[in-house]
């Protein structure tokens, strides 16, 4: 019986057609992560997110930050482009009356969010994150940024909104 011979894979190449592509979502959701845990990454996600529909401002940054800062204030971005398009004297109305009608069809936060969070049971949801991470996490990668995302993570498969997640951990993280 004969061995079978070994592929031989160029890993180097496999990285380097791979990155271009999952590049941008790493970043995505590294930025996503640090707009959730400080509050001046979400001031400066928020600037990003609406200099970026200006057409004559590029700030060159990464598609994943712009996409993830477009992603965290979507409602701030679409009043500032709607403003934008009202300012604009040159589209004609049946445009802006397109961008309206799509821009009323989007549910509201008050929609998304559920209703009735029992305060009680999230603190204790919060504790048995927060005591997960202590009991899974290495202790030399213990820190306040690794514990935070391990915390989002863990409240948002319980069930949680990332907003209210976000608004736990600065109560009782900070």
């Amino acid at each position: 019986m004969t061995r079978k011979k070994p592929i031989d894979i160029d890993w180097s190449k496999v990285a380097e057609l791979s990155m271009p592509v999952i590049g941008p979502f790493v970043q995505g959701a590294l930025w996503y992560g640090f707009v959730n845990i400080d509050s001046r990454a979400q001031a400066l996600g928020r600037l990003i997110a609406i200099a970026e529909i200006v057409p004559a401002v590029d700030l060159n940054l990464p598609k994943g930050v712009v996409l993830a800062s477009l992603y965290d204030s979507t409602e701030d971005t679409l009043k500032i482009a709607r403003d934008l398009v009202d300012a604009i004297i040159e589209i004609p109305d049946t445009v802006k009356e397109k961008i309206d009608q799509i821009t009323e069809d989007l549910p509201s936060k008050e929609d998304i969010l559920p209703e009735g969070i029992n305060e009680a049971k999230a603190v204790g949801d919060f504790q048995d994150c927060r005591n997960g991470y202590k009991r899974d996490t290495p202790s030399y990668l213990q820190n306040r940024v690794t514990e935070g995302i391990y915390i989002s993570g863990c409240m948002v498969r319980k069930g949680y909104t990332q907003k209210y997640v976000g608004e736990l951990i600065k109560r009782y993280l900070d």
